[in-house]
């Protein structure tokens, strides 16, 4: 479980859970400071480092060698009726082109893809006082 909580500047919001702390804001011309992850970065960052551990989980499964793995995420939203994350992963390894699109075509199969994916509901367990 993940909550929220205000913080003592304007729109700058404390995100934890039970392990950490991180925090959220706006950009300066939202009125906010612009110096943490605004919330769509979030969802970004949660599509890319589950991208990132998936793959690292695949090659180790696979018993292939790789020196590190990047993943880089953008979520466009211009359309008003789809989101589209845009992925790229680069892994540093030295592999054929088969194995290449055998790990590529597992890394479809990412949790938070999965999830993304499904239809989405909204439900609110409490009112605001």
């Amino acid at each position: 479980m993940i909550i929220s909580k205000s913080g003592v500047n304007k729109y700058i919001t404390e995100i934890y859970n039970e392990t950490g702390m991180i925090y959220s804001d706006v950009t300066e011309e939202k009125g906010g400071s612009g110096k943490y992850f605004r919330p769509h970065d979030f969802l970004e960052a949660a599509y890319a480092s589950c991208l990132n551990i998936t793959t690292r989980m695949i090659l180790e499964s696979m018993n292939i060698e790789y020196e590190k793995v990047a993943v880089k995420v953008d979520l466009n939203r211009e359309k008003e009726d789809k989101v589209i994350f845009k992925y790229t992963i680069d892994i540093d390894w030295d592999i054929n082109e088969d194995i290449k699109n055998i790990v590529m075509r597992k890394i479809r199969n990412c949790p938070v893809r999965k999830t993304l994916s499904k239809q989405i509901e909204f439900e609110c367990c409490s009112s605001i006082e």
